[in-house]
């Protein structure tokens, strides 16, 4: 286990709450935006609240003086309840209801995302002399979730796409891109900057240079299947290299989610039942798919947490091999159909699932009546 891991396990294990619950380590969160700060010398931070927006995550990172990337006015109006300033929301997404850039520019935000022609014009109607970010379309090949199917203009549209921003009297804030989330090749940030190049240098010529350039997110984190995945100090490396060839050095920006809160966060979840069935014994918890780990069911073989027990274990043990449901009736609630485990666990002990902050809390459904789980920081 590395360092992070064997602190949230030790600060989880001095709490006892009612189950299910997520357990958010504060010195984790911090550390994990730090590291994004120090890996990328100069850049600004812009956390992906769809990742997880529970009040409590949002102050903190407002304490360390995150900024934010939302996906709706709903999510703004998240922002704006717990005390943060318009100047520091990008609205990031590039297709939107014009109600909702309507309402965010009411409230003071003038950063907006656009990937078309029609975007810009609701933006240049509703959002007047805002500043725009153009999307591009960049490789995805490789992530868990690809983007590129529905965002992001064509590299050879982008140009085009600036010049009619200024004609419609908007500020070229940017220009942007997504590498899709759980990124496995540790080029793709590096390759999507370069593809940009020539972009600039075009849009150089002609006297038009951009502010800030939004390297997106996709910072992948380690999961129990995916060892082998990208570390930040090599994307940074690789991303270094890439601005270093740019006409000009535009400030830059990026949005995590997934890599700043996942590791922070773990969920704990008790045993309601221990059952065989066709010769496999399953652990029945209070805390599954539905209502806790939604990204376990849609990804089976993708996203798979580490689980620990809550007891202690010390020396050897005997293991046995578990399936692990959630409480509901449906049959996809299965958080896993294979692990590894002690074989003592049984009804009333507690689980704990690790890399479990991000697409969880965010994702929660209220399926069969089971609520929405509390989180709780150290």
């Amino acid at each position: 286990m590395i360092p992070n891991d064997i602190e949230i396990l030790n600060e989880v294990r001095l709490h006892t709450y009612q189950t299910p619950y997520f357990f958010t380590s504060r010195n984790i969160l911090e550390i994990n935006y730090q590291k994004f700060l120090n890996m990328f010398e100069g850049s600004e931070v812009y956390y992906a609240l769809k990742a997880n927006s529970d009040p409590k995550i949002l102050t903190l990172l407002n304490g360390f003086g995150c900024g934010f990337e939302a996906a709706s006015f709903y999510e703004i109006e998240q922002l704006l309840a717990v005390g943060i300033q318009p100047d520091r929301i990008i609205y990031g997404t590039s297709v939107k209801p014009s109600t909702h850039i309507m309402r965010a520019f009411d409230v003071g935000v003038n950063r907006f995302a656009a990937d078309s022609h029609e975007e810009l014009e609701k933006i240049a109607q509703f959002a007047p002399g805002s500043r725009v970010i153009i999307r591009a379309k960049v490789n995805d090949s490789g992530s868990v979730f690809a983007f590129s199917e529905r965002f992001g203009a064509p590299k050879e549209a982008v140009k085009a796409l600036v010049v009619y921003a200024r004609h419609l009297k908007l500020k070229t804030y940017g220009l942007s891109f997504h590498v899709g989330s759980q990124a496995t090749h540790v080029d793709h940030w590096a390759n999507a900057i370069s593809s940009l190049k020539p972009i600039m240098d075009q849009l150089d010529e002609e006297g038009i240079r951009i502010e800030i350039l939004d390297i997106g997110g996709g910072f992948p984190v380690i999961y129990n299947n995916h060892k082998d995945l990208p570390h930040l100090d090599d994307i940074a490396k690789d991303v270094h290299k890439a601005l270093k060839k740019l006409p000009y050095q535009p400030k830059i920006i990026m949005e995590p989610g997934r890599g700043i809160v996942a590791s922070s966060t773990v969920m704990v979840s008790e045993v309601i039942s221990r059952t065989i069935r066709n010769g496999k014994v399953w652990l029945v918890m209070d805390g599954g798919i539905y209502n806790c780990l939604y990204e376990a069911m849609i990804h089976q073989g993708t996203t798979q947490y580490d689980v620990r027990t809550m007891a202690m274990v010390e020396g050897d043990v005997d293991m046995l091999n578990y399936g692990i449901t959630g409480p509901t009736g449906d049959s996809l609630d299965v958080i896993t159909r294979s692990i590894s485990l002690p074989s003592f666990i049984s009804e009333g002990d507690r689980l704990i699932f690790e890399n479990s902050g991000a697409y969880t809390i965010t994702m929660a459904s209220p399926f069969n009546g089971f609520p929405k789980p509390e989180l709780y920081l150290s």
